[in-house]
């Protein structure tokens, strides 16, 4: 029941994505049990020093370190909670903000060697996908572009959106 709430509110109004230009490096990845092994969010890569937008409006719930890292997530209308790292905060316990608004910049760390924005969210404390929250489809797999897989190893992914797609040959 809480997956087609999820739908609905995505199909309705998907979050901003808060890092531009992005693609997304590490997908979700849902854990077998509360405590299991898992990806709980999406990595999405951007340079160091990104400007980092809150996805829809809501009110800060934390901002500050967690284990050494800078986070900060905001809690929405519907029970759904979005949250980031490493991201330098430009807002406080309490602050109201609104979609598209800056909340903070993005910093190194998150993965070594490279710059990435860990998105998590939550619906009532549960672990959701993030890319259907900003209106992301699942990822479609494709033919190669000159349709001859056997002169690559690669695959292209396009993640269909209501907003826009991305393509990747790896």
């Amino acid at each position: 029941m809480r997956s087609i709430a999820l739908l609905l509110v995505a199909a309705l109004a998907p979050w901003a994505w808060p890092v531009e230009p992005s693609s997304v490096a590490r997908a979700f990845d849902a854990p077998a049990s509360a405590y299991g092994p898992g990806h709980r969010g999406i990595d999405l890569e951007a340079p160091a020093g990104s400007a980092v937008v809150a996805p829809d409006d809501g009110t800060v719930r934390f901002a500050g370190p967690v284990a050494g890292r800078p986070v900060v997530s905001i809690e929405h209308a519907g029970g759904l909670v979005s949250s980031f790292e490493p991201v330098e905060p430009a807002v406080s316990r309490g602050d109201a903000v609104r979609r598209g608004q800056r909340i903070g910049t993005l910093l190194p760390g998150h993965v070594a060697g490279q710059t990435r924005l860990h998105l998590g969210a939550r619906l009532r404390g549960d672990y959701v996908d993030p890319l259907l929250l900003l209106g992301v489809e699942r990822p479609v797999l494709l033919p190669m572009r000159d349709g001859k897989r056997s002169q690559a190893r690669g695959c292209a992914v396009r993640y269909a959106s209501v907003r826009r797609s991305s393509e990747t040959c790896v």
